[in-house]
């Protein structure tokens, strides 16, 4: 053997073996073990030296000798890979594979023993081992010690790492069988879709109209029973009104549009109400006229028992509350009746705190909104088939859920135009936004209203992913997502300040005040319609405690100035402080929903008023809307994720997000008259000099708050400055800096471009 050979060599000092050597001595190595598997596995003569050679191993090792030629090559190939670095189980190899084959021969022998001869034939070996071991151990155990030898000559063999094996075998089955669920799923949820689909090609809604309730009745004398009102009453005529047929064209784009703004979504369909859950069957919300007359008495009874003479006048039943309208008598002071909540809230056995409205505005009443002890659901879809949100003009109209007293309530975020939403953990604020999200997804398509969806939670409003109404200013159409990252949504509300100042350049070559004007005037004149964007924010405190400044200004211009173009806020929060909403935020969104906070002050800080604290939870809120003195009471809507994902699935099935998308130029523009290039330069060469870089040093040089906020995001976007994770401090890489000055240095300029220090010198 070679391996031999060398450290004979080595050790006598003598000339090493030629390398024509080597060669002479594998390829004759290499060909007897290609001449050894010819005369094994074929039949006719093999020469005078060829068939005893088969004959001698078939008898030693039986079937097994079939084997012997493949491990002997495996040997072989073994050592020529280790020349230059001999091999070190050179014994091991022998070892291993006399092991497997004398494991074999045995395994064989036993078969042998039990099927006979003609089926299995161990040869001498086999037999002789198979005698041995059973003799030792018996017939069983002779059989598992035969396979932990083969077992363990395999393993010296080829060194096999048995627990890579079996984790690689476990992982393809566990990979395999993801897939084939995953697979399972899609194709259940298409042919759902599919269904769902071809039942909808039907009406789009069968509403049944219901009556507003008429005024609360009041008489000069005590009435033996209150004026109940109710929204819903069983009535003859409005119930045969219900079953008339409807016109089958009524479903259409709320926004009316005569033409689509993106041709690319002219055969969108809108969702039907059917991929909602219905609502309960009721013939009455809230308790009934027993439980009514009973509660009116005991009202009245408690204030008489404190001396004070009050008159139930009228009940509203609403699904959450029950609201006991009453009437002071002649010299009877408010606060007399306000000072008596507890005690009102006592003797009723009140399932929760009782909320006070005094007066009622309108009203020579005082308002006690009493908790039901059983509660009803509002489902979206029965808001979403009545008259009050179909029969709305705006595109814009979402249903809030119902009053007190039952009506519906539906609100035009259109005519808010932003709008605040608060309240604590689990007081139903995600399913309030997501009732929001879907009442606009139902009534425009598309290329009406688009969404940019911030969720730091990475909870809630992942759902929408990959619908056809996601955008992103700063992001293509095929890349839009819903932003997680509080500095890629930094970067996206600023982005979206260019969106706003090029959609008012617009408007001012076309002379028109707000989108509506100028949706009709580029109909008119065959231009591209605008759609609305609404941002929705689903945290915004997390937003504000990692990129205040930046998310501060470009809400408080979006706030003051997007409203005209089709750009409206809707923020959300659960932590309702002034550092979370300041000033500058409650300045900017009049309209606002409050839901259950934990204290006076939380509601004080949301509405400017207490009465937020004695909310019930699970959607109940209060509305104040841009022109109300006093908030109104409002159970929202339930929707569950399994609606939401039916209603996602259904528009993800039609589209993709499809826009133009902010270009380079327009997203890197500054605000002043300066060209982008004279304004990054400028920002560049004080950030040189003054070797740090700070949104007041910008604000101090340029000018302008908003202006040196968009200035440092676009550094930042640039890759001029980097703030890192968990840091406030900002990284600035002054190589790229001088770099890029000393490009625009070399670079020829026009002839009408002014200084860059004249431009800004009139800008400031």
């Amino acid at each position: 053997m070679p391996y031999f050979a060398k450290n004979r060599v080595s050790a006598t000092g003598k000339k090493k073996t030629s390398p024509l050597t080597y060669v002479l001595y594998w390829a004759g190595a290499f060909a007897f073990s290609l001449w050894f598997i010819w005369v094994l596995f074929t039949a006719g003569p093999h020469g005078f030296i060829g068939d005893p050679v088969a004959g001698a191993f078939k008898g030693f090792l039986g079937n097994t000798a079939y084997l012997f030629p493949f491990i002997f090559l495996y040997g072989l190939l073994a050592i020529l890979a280790n020349l230059k670095k001999p091999h070190k189980g050179a014994l091991t190899l022998t070892a291993g594979i006399l092991m497997i084959l004398g494991s074999l021969s045995a395994l064989i022998g036993l078969l042998s023993s039990r099927f006979g001869p003609e089926h299995f034939d161990g040869g001498w070996l086999g037999y002789f081992l198979e005698q041995t071991l059973s003799r030792m151990f018996g017939g069983v155990g002779a059989g598992l010690f035969s396979a932990v030898i083969f077992f363990a000559g395999v393993q010296l063999l080829f060194k096999i790492s048995w627990q890579k094996a079996l984790k690689a075998v476990s992982s393809a089955v566990s990979e395999d069988l993801r897939n084939w669920l995953s697979a399972r799923r899609e194709l259940t949820s298409k042919l759902k879709l599919l269904s769902e689909k071809e039942r909808a090609e039907g009406p789009a809604y069968d509403v049944e109209p219901i009556q507003e309730p008429p005024p609360a009745v009041r008489t000069p004398e005590k009435p033996a029973e209150p004026v109940v009102v109710r929204a819903q009453q069983e009535n003859p005529a409005a119930q045969a009104a219900a079953k008339a047929p409807k016109p089958a064209a009524e479903k259409k784009p709320a926004s009316g549009r005569e033409k689509l703004a993106d041709p690319y979504f002219k055969d969108f369909k809108l969702p039907g109400t059917d991929l909602l859950e219905p609502a309960a069957k009721q013939t009455a919300i809230g308790p009934d006229n027993a439980e009514i007359r009973a509660a009116s008495r005991q009202l009245e009874t408690t204030f008489r028992s404190f001396h004070v003479d009050v008159q139930v006048a009228g009940v509203y039943p609403g699904p959450v509350i029950t609201r006991y309208e009453v009437t002071p008598g002649t010299g009877v002071k408010i606060n007399s009746i306000v000072s008596l909540s507890n005690d009102v809230a006592l003797r009723m056995k009140s399932a929760g705190a009782i909320r006070v409205i005094a007066p009622i505005p309108g009203k020579d009443a005082i308002g006690f909104e009493i908790p039901n002890n059983t509660r009803a659901k509002v489902c979206l879809r029965e808001l979403l088939e009545d008259p009050a949100f179909n029969g709305a003009s705006s595109p814009l109209t979402f249903a809030l859920g119902r009053f007190a007293e039952g009506k519906v309530a539906t609100a035009n975020l259109e005519g808010m135009p932003h709008l605040l939403v608060a309240g604590a953990t689990a007081s139903g604020k995600s399913v309030f936004m997501q009732s929001l999200i879907l009442s606009l997804i139902f009534r425009n398509k598309p290329d009406e209203v688009k969404f940019l969806f911030i969720d730091p939670k990475r909870l809630e409003l992942t759902f929408y992913e990959d619908i056809p109404y996601l955008y992103d200013p700063k992001e293509t159409p095929d890349r839009v997502s819903v932003i997680t990252d509080p500095k890629d949504a930094a970067k996206s509300l600023v982005a979206l300040t260019r969106v706003m100042e090029k959609r008012y350049k617009k408007f001012e070559r076309a002379r028109v005040k707000n989108i509506a004007s100028y949706n009709k005037w580029a109909l008119e004149n065959g231009e591209p319609q605008e759609y609305y964007i609404v941002v929705v924010i689903d945290e915004l405190a997390d937003l504000m405690l990692q990129q205040k400044n930046v998310v501060e200004d470009a809400i408080q211009r979006l706030a003051q100035m997007a409203r005209a173009v089709g750009i409206h806020l809707v923020l959300a929060t659960q932590r309702p402080s002034v550092d979370v909403i300041t000033g500058v935020i409650k300045a900017n969104l009049p309209s606002r929903v409050a839901l259950q906070v934990t204290s006076k002050t939380d509601s004080r800080v949301i509405l400017d008023c207490p009465g937020a604290e004695a909310l019930i939870g699970r959607g109940d809120l209060l509305y104040l809307a841009i022109d109300a003195q006093k908030p109104s009471r409002i159970q929202g809507a339930y929707v569950g994720e399994e609606e939401i994902r039916r209603v996602a699935d259904f528009v993800k099935a039609q589209a993709r997000p499809n826009y133009q998308p902010l270009s380079e130029d327009e997203e890197a523009q500054g605000t002043g008259k300066g060209s982008s290039s004279e304004e990054l330069l400028a920002a560049l060469r004080l950030v040189l000099e003054r070797r740090r870089v700070s949104q007041d040093l910008l604000k101090a040089h340029f000018g302008s708050s908003s202006r040196a906020t968009n200035i440092l995001s676009i550094l930042e976007m640039s890759g001029f400055i980097h703030k890192p994770e968990g840091s406030n401090r900002w990284e600035i890489h002054f190589d790229k800096i001088e770099s890029h000055i000393k490009d625009q240095a070399a670079a020829p300029q026009p002839k009408e471009e002014e200084p860059a220090g004249e431009e800004f010198s009139r800008n400031e």
